[in-house]
């Protein structure tokens, strides 16, 4: 998957800023990273379904800069994680039965066309997909928040791309979350993955899947909004996955509590 660095500009807020080669990394998954983030749809699930061992593509989150890639773009989940895959599969459609797919047209069709026509699926794309984070199985999000990247050797990781700086890409853009990571880094091992024996293209993400020596965990949120997750607002809900099966959190009293200790059985 071959991304061309032609121009190096980032769009903010409809404005064109110019930035050097070194400042405006689009940061996929680093080897220090303590997550893998993707997002979930209807597509991706179908996909995932007809796979003997299902492959997910990073989703970063901040603004697009077009000077260049960095990182590993896919994870793949081989027999380790075969349970794990098909519990996500099943998390999707249990969290789709209070949050339905919301869709959005991709392509301008007549009114006059027939319905046949108007309505097929190849002419939406779902807007609302949930975010899942992947993380070692005895990671203790509870205790050390979600999407925060704990990453401290992020610019050496930068420099196997051909960066000589670049951006942190943070999913929590908040002084808390900056203190939370530099505090907590070197305490949190970064996820566990067999990173591909593939050379590395400057300024491009290498494409070949990663995979995992060991289990994981997956936890899917209901909603992307990182910063309320971890600002611990009332009424946060998440999944968390498992090969054994999966379990429905939500926050109360700003504190993590299972849903059916809360609320009772939501099955």
């Amino acid at each position: 998957m071959y991304r061309s660095p032609h121009i190096c500009y980032m769009l903010t807020l409809g404005l064109l800023i110019f930035v050097s080669q070194a400042q405006a990394s689009n940061n996929y998954f680093l080897p220090g990273d303590a997550f893998f983030h993707s997002i979930l749809t209807l597509k991706s699930i179908k996909k995932s379904e007809q796979e003997s061992e299902p492959i997910f593509d990073y989703v970063f989150v901040c603004k697009p800069a077009f000077c260049g890639y960095a990182g590993y773009s896919r994870l793949k989940l081989d027999r380790q994680n075969q349970e794990l895959a098909r519990n996500i599969q099943k998390a999707y459609f249990q969290i789709r039965k209070s949050i339905p797919i919301e869709l959005e047209g991709k392509n301008i069709i007549p009114l006059s066309a027939p319905d046949k026509q108007l309505w097929k699926p190849e002419n939406f794309h779902e807007i609302n997909g949930l975010s899942i984070f992947f993380y070692n199985a005895d990671y203790d999000w509870q205790r050390r928040n979600i999407a925060i990247k704990y990453n401290e050797d992020w610019l050496g990781d930068l420099k196997l791309f051909g960066f000589g700086g670049g951006r942190y890409c943070e999913f929590v853009s908040s002084a808390d979350a900056v203190v939370a990571a530099w505090a907590r880094g070197k305490n949190v091992p970064p996820l566990k993955v067999k990173i591909p024996d593939t050379e590395i293209e400057k300024f491009q993400t290498v494409d070949t899947p990663m995979s995992a020596p060991g289990p994981l965990k997956a936890l899917i949120l209901y909603n992307r909004a990182y910063k309320q997750y971890f600002n611990m607002k009332n009424g946060m809900e998440l999944l968390e996955i498992t090969n054994q099966g999966m379990t429905h959190y939500i926050i109360h009293r700003k504190e993590w509590k299972k849903y059916d200790d809360v609320y009772g059985d939501d099955q």
